[in-house]
């Protein structure tokens, strides 16, 4: 009889069978029972038991349930299955379940006795070919003491059933003739011989024995497990919740798979089973293969069932020397056979020296020989891991400036032209000039000194042989249009200049450039200036309604204060009921003011006195909420509470400079504010690095994030703070390996590593809904008492990993964390 099969069924958990051995109706069990075998092994089917892995793939894909014992749950592998039993199963195992019509009225021979509940199913195996329907009416009149339905089912049946129901008859009858393996052979019926050679050969059947087959034995509850486990390799079904693809990472609490071009994370948990295809027993997560292939089983983002189903990576290595990394466009050229080949990567690629110690992609330098093993599963394969060679540190290089387009800069070197790329951020200094740029450079006469970084990029530029100098405070004495003549004296008068403008001067009048055409109308005598010029040549002049600079002396008897300005010029300003605002000071006075405050002195309008002082400062503060009808943000920090931060006309930048939006900035982040006076005038998004140290050395750290990526953090010129409670310092002693660390920069570019001090507590619940764990108060004043997790928060006793349920009220644990985010939580 044919077979009309649809090819792939997709099952869901509805289909779950009940096993139930005797005579009588065979029924589903209990839907409770059911869910609880998908979570919970059975008692009787322990590590070690040879149906093991093939009785939990089933359960977790819905095909068979336990049976409930008190509070667990029972398998009962030895219990016999009836004929009807099994031809339900295989019904439900190949996706033709639901076909059965359970309104028609069924009628039997009387010598072929089958339970009401499984009529329609064998009608159904009869019309799709699993059953041979005079074959069983004859099989059940040869013996009529037995009913045919509840007959336990024999070795040899079970095995023409399986056969039959995943298509491979023509194999069966092309075997029938052939040799068995089994010494009891003449046993197994001629019409079972060939089918029973097949599954031989498919490997779906054993022996009982390596050499006896036994073909008129029961079929067991686990021998049927089994049989039909392994019968899923060669007729694939698409189970709810089930998923092949390739393992593309892996951690302690997640594994992510790499499946119809996407990648689904699903989470680890300590009763999360793992296999390998070749092996009957069960293996640790640590013997999976990253970058194999792999089968889940999941249910609510959770994998339950694991199964590995190759030893072979699908990852590739090839080695050449490094050309260019393109971190915006997270990619890099390689110079492969003589050509240049594009390599991306994304954040989790891991760059180490070939001695194993981690690297920063930007350390390897240009023309490095690196080896890169990447992905051959995504239509654009990604670096996994590159390796180089151990990195020398920054150096520089000096010359004569020649010429700069932007992205490449020339000096001579003696008589020799060398060209080097400019990073993506360059600095210009020239004594006496602030914001000076590589248009500022005089070619063939400025020596310059040249940094470079580790991948040989420029990323300052130094003028080591001219002189700008500064008068701050100057006033004009007289100008020539003409000549483009403006002679001027200091502030106390003296000093005359006859200077010149010329086609690079830049000129500034309210924080705005603007051309000489129109400054004409404002170089009046007596109007003050600050200038900054080169033998004869104006290279800047500020047109003057307000100071920038450091704060050197008050004078308080002269009512005189002295700052000096970013260009190292000092000025001299009477303050006489000046007005001080300072972000920081609700009722700033000039008594506030002290030695090294940076501020801005806003002017009167004929510039004769300081009208306001803006003291600059400096805030990181966490977003509670954001505001963005009304421009605001609720933040707090350490030592400030709540309150609204007004960022109406404030410039809102991400880490890397990219101006924002109020409605891009999260909740829960973490932003530097920059003050200038009280209004804040920037804020900026800190990116904060959560992890666990791995390994230190005097001049770097490196650690492992939360996704388990390893990030290297190099000393730089800023330096380190080390943060550790009320403890703080420069050194990386202070850290030590598997400290959990928050790791961020600070206004003044050094990097802040704030470690999280155990903080112990006695735990009452657990929100789901709020994703919060809750623990008793330690005072009545406590207000802390909850601490927020997230998908990669840690639950573990004794190092081992646990699930946060098995948590319970009165227990004493140890959270790291830091703002009340719990990184891990430790049971005692």
């Amino acid at each position: 009889m044919p077979l009309h099969f649809a090819g792939k069924k997709i099952l869901t958990g509805a289909l779950a069978l009940s096993l139930v051995a005797g005579s009588g109706l065979a029924v589903p069990a209990a839907a409770g029972a059911a869910a609880a075998a998908l979570t919970t092994p059975f008692t009787d089917i322990g590590g070690g038991h040879w149906a093991e892995k093939h009785v939990a793939k089933l359960a977790l894909q819905g095909i068979i349930t336990g049976y409930a014992s008190g509070s667990s749950f029972v398998f009962l592998p030895n219990q016999s299955v009836t004929q009807q039993e099994a031809v339900l199963m295989a019904l439900r195992f190949a996706g033709l379940e639901s076909k059965a019509d359970k309104e028609q009225i069924i009628g039997f021979p009387s010598s072929f006795t089958v339970s009401n509940y499984f009529k329609p199913y064998i009608v159904l195996a009869f019309e799709e070919g699993l059953l041979d329907q005079t074959e069983e009416y004859a099989l059940a009149a040869k013996d009529p003491k037995k009913a045919w339905g509840t007959k336990p089912a024999s070795r040899e049946w079970v095995t023409k059933l399986i056969i039959r129901a995943i298509e491979q008859e023509e194999e069966a009858a092309s075997l029938q003739n052939a040799a068995s393996s089994f010494a009891d052979a003449a046993q197994i019926d001629s019409m079972y011989k060939g089918y029973v050679n097949a599954a031989s050969k498919l490997e779906l059947v054993k022996g009982v024995t390596a050499v006896k087959f036994d073909p008129k034995a029961n079929v067991t509850r686990a021998s049927l497990a089994t049989i039909f486990s392994r019968a899923q390799k060669l007729f694939p079904i698409d189970y709810e919740g089930q998923t092949s693809g390739i393992v593309s990472k892996i951690t302690d609490t997640s594994i992510t798979l790499y499946s119809d071009k996407k990648e689904t994370t699903y989470e680890l948990g300590s009763d999360t089973l793992f296999y390998h295809y070749n092996s009957e027993k069960s293996i640790t997560k640590q013997q999976l293969l990253e970058y194999g292939d792999v089968t889940v089983i999941a249910k609510a983002g959770k994998a339950l069932y694991v199964e590995a189903k190759g030893d072979t990576p699908h990852t590739k290595t090839v080695s050449g020397t490094l050309d260019r990394v393109i971190s915006a466009d997270k990619k890099l050229y390689v110079w492969i056979n003589d050509k240049p080949v594009e390599v991306f990567y994304n954040d989790s690629v891991v760059v180490v020296d070939d001695k194993g110690k981690a690297l920063a992609l930007n350390e390897i330098k240009r023309d490095s020989p690196i080896s890169i093993v990447q992905d051959t599963f995504r239509e654009t394969p990604l670096a996994l891991k590159i390796i180089a060679a151990p990195q020398s540190t920054v150096h520089s290089s000096k010359g004569l400036f020649y010429s700069s387009d932007g992205e490449l800069i020339t000096i001579k070197e003696g008589t020799a032209l060398v060209s080097k790329f400019m990073a993506d951020a360059v600095t210009v200094e020239i004594e006496g000039m602030s914001g000076a740029t590589t248009a500022d450079l005089i070619k063939e006469a400025d020596q310059v000194e040249l940094t470079l970084n580790t991948d040989d990029e420029v990323t300052k530029i130094k003028v080591i042989n001219r002189n700008v100098k500064v008068i701050a405070g100057a006033q004009i004495a007289s100008y020539v249009y003409d000549k483009k003549l403006l002679t001027v004296v200091d502030a106390a008068g003296g000093n005359a200049q006859a200077l010149y403008f010329t086609d690079k001067t830049k000129i500034e009048y309210s924080g705005n450039t603007i051309s000489l055409a129109s400054a004409n109308s404002l170089l009046t005598q007596n109007r003050k200036i600050i200038i900054s010029y080169t033998g004869n040549t104006i290279v800047s002049l500020q047109f003057v309604t307000k100071y920038t600079g450091t704060l050197v002396t008050m004078n308080s008897a002269a009512n005189l204060m002295t700052v000096r300005l970013d260009s190292g010029a000092t000025v001299s300003l009477p303050y006489t009921s000046a007005y001080v605002e300072h972000a920081a000071v609700a009722s700033a006075a000039l008594s506030d003011l002290k030695a090294g405050d940076l501020l801005t002195l806003e002017l009167t309008s004929n510039q004769d006195r300081v009208a306001t002082i803006k003291v600059h400062s400096s805030a990181q503060y966490e977003v509670v909420s954001v505001d963005s009808i009304n421009k605001k943000l609720r933040v707090k920090n350490a030592t400030t509470t709540l309150f609204e931060l007004s960022v109406l006309g404030t410039e809102l930048v991400n880490e890397a400079g990219a101006k924002l939006t109020v409605e891009q900035i999260p909740a829960g982040a973490i932003v530097h504010a920059i003050y200038v006076g009280k209004q804040a005038t920037v804020v900026k998004l800190v990116k904060a690095t959560y992890g666990k140290v791995q390994s230190i050395s005097q001049n770097s750290v490196t650690i492992t994030d939360l996704s388990g990526k390893a990030v290297v953090f190099s000393v730089g010129e800023a330096g380190f703070i080390i943060i550790e409670g009320s403890s703080q310092g420069t050194a990386t002693s202070l850290l030590s390996v598997g400290d959990y660390v928050e790791v961020l920069s600070t206004d003044a570019n050094k990097t802040q590593f704030t470690v999280a001090v155990g903080e112990s507590r006695v735990f009452t619940s657990y929100n789901a809904g709020a994703s919060q764990v809750w623990t008793e108060k330690v005072s009545d004043a406590d207000n802390r008492n909850y601490f927020n997790v997230t998908s990669s928060t840690k639950f573990t006793q004794n190092g081992i990993a646990l699930t946060v349920q098995s948590f319970k009220a009165g227990d004493n644990i140890v959270i790291y964390g830091f703002r009340n985010n719990a990184i891990e939580i430790v049971k005692q």
